[in-house]
């Protein structure tokens, strides 16, 4: 009679592990820091869907979105920017939350940023691009003091003001600081050899299926 209430209770909780690990799914809060190409800015001037959407709609989809903010992205964005932002705390006051608030609590943490900072220069320098990779280095450290969670890094790629030689330079430092602070690097870097995920060859700016492609490469890795 012992050993078949023992098995019994061996049999329950085996059972309640495997319901538990199959079904249970832990809130889902996503925080995208970042540039135009955070909020899916387009060649024309106006926001459409962005990669960030796309996962929003995925975890949503499965149930276990619990909080989505892009809030304290800008289609302009800068390191510079972002940084004052870590370093102020600031806060969105329409809901009260400091940056340092969502970024704890954010189960995946995005960052675009880059692409509207460096192809709005007149001359992209070495001086320059050492100044972007030095602020890049102290947001991610910064971040990564907040944020113990999956925080991905979407890359640079080529375009008319970056060449893909200093594309692969900045990417490659990027990827190597990604690696110092385990950081999820997304290199999206041959991207443009798919014409069809831009609205123009003109502008740097993807279309839907662009930002579906660096979705899929995230939830891949997450």
């Amino acid at each position: 009679m012992k050993k078949i209430i023992l098995l019994t209770i061996i049999f329950g909780a085996v059972s309640t592990f495997f319901i538990y690990k199959n079904f249970y799914h832990e809130d889902m809060n996503i925080v995208a820091l970042g540039d135009g190409i955070a909020l899916g800015e387009t060649a024309f001037n106006v926001q459409g869907y962005s990669y960030n959407d796309y996962l929003k709609d995925y975890y949503e989809e499965n149930s276990i979105l619990k909080e989505y903010i892009t809030e304290f992205s800008n289609t302009e964005e800068t390191t510079t920017t972002l940084l004052l932002k870590l370093q102020t705390n600031y806060t969105l006051e329409s809901t009260n939350t400091s940056i340092t608030q969502a970024i704890a609590k954010a189960k995946i943490l995005t960052i675009s940023l880059g692409m509207y900072e460096l192809n709005n220069k007149k001359e992209l320098t070495t001086a320059i691009i050492d100044e972007y990779i030095n602020n890049m280095e102290k947001i991610i450290k910064f971040l990564r003091i907040y944020n113990k969670k999956d925080i991905f890094l979407i890359s640079l790629y080529p375009t008319l003001k970056i060449n893909k030689e200093q594309s692969k330079i900045i990417n490659t430092q990027l990827e190597k600081i990604c690696q110092n602070y385990n950081i999820k690097f997304i290199n999206i870097e041959n991207i443009t050899q798919t014409p069809d995920y831009f609205f123009t060859k003109e502008n740097y700016y993807f279309n839907y299926k662009g930002h579906q492609y660096i979705s899929e490469q995230i939830i891949d890795k997450v």
